[in-house]
């Protein structure tokens, strides 16, 4: 078990999210996580992976449907979104702050707007992948991640720094979607996602959701319908 000070135990106890894991980088040395974290900063040791609710009373609401200046109700969810996003954008910064005050280096990686690479589809560092690895929740058929507290209603931020940590796990026996059995794949508007495979967590036409995500302005039907939450506690 790594040592770690009370200061700095403090410090990931006082922050205002709603979850938090950890993914310790010596233990995942073949991954892209692994990979891409040491990127961001050489010597990299852990990442923070930081979780905020999204409210169940507005997600119903969520639709893709919208006329030019239409007055749509899922704003309303957007901008719980958007507060989501702010208060993990703040409490990572504030987090790299009092890291600097310890003598570490840290990255915080924003939970809206991050930087992404329209080719591929594909952000720098896979928050939800992390996620996973931190025993946070798992990988739902929507691509989304699944949390036993609140299913997909999450937003994510990371903090990558060389604070050497622990890592986090669960033992939570928790998999939605086998007794769901696709309310996602049953709703999305093009076909893009359909039931995995083999050994795969999902299967998704990415850049079908993408096209069609972009032409209409935003779509989170998979998470509307998502009964993830519900089904925790089965």
């Amino acid at each position: 078990m790594t040592e770690i000070t009370t200061e700095l135990q403090s410090l990931l106890d006082n922050l205002r999210v709603d979850k938090l894991g950890i993914v310790s980088l010596d233990s995942c040395k073949d991954t892209e996580v692994y990979t891409t974290a040491r990127e961001l900063l050489p010597g990299a040791n852990s990442v923070i992976i930081l979780a905020m609710e999204l409210f169940p009373e507005l997600v119903k609401y969520l639709t893709s449907e919208k006329k030019v200046g239409e007055l749509v109700l899922r704003d309303l969810f957007n901008r719980n979104a958007d507060i989501a996003n702010g208060q993990l954008d703040w409490e990572s910064y504030r987090l790299v702050k009092d890291l600097h005050r310890l003598g570490y280096k840290g990255v915080p990686l924003p939970a809206g707007d991050a930087p992404f690479d329209s080719r591929f589809i594909e952000g720098m560092l896979d928050y939800k992948q992390a996620a996973v690895m931190a025993g946070m929740g798992m990988f739902g058929w929507n691509t989304l991640l699944l949390t036993p507290e609140f299913g997909a209603r999450v937003r994510l931020s990371c903090i990558v720094t060389d604070a050497r940590l622990d890592g986090t796990s669960s033992d939570h026996d928790f998999n939605p979607c086998l007794r769901c059995g696709g309310a996602c794949v049953k709703v999305c508007p093009v076909h893009a996602l359909k039931p995995p495979v083999d050994s795969e967590s999902f299967n998704i036409d990415k850049f079908l959701c993408n096209n069609y995500l972009t032409a209409t302005g935003g779509c989170s039907e998979c998470l509307r319908v998502c009964p993830a939450d519900q089904l925790s506690g089965q």
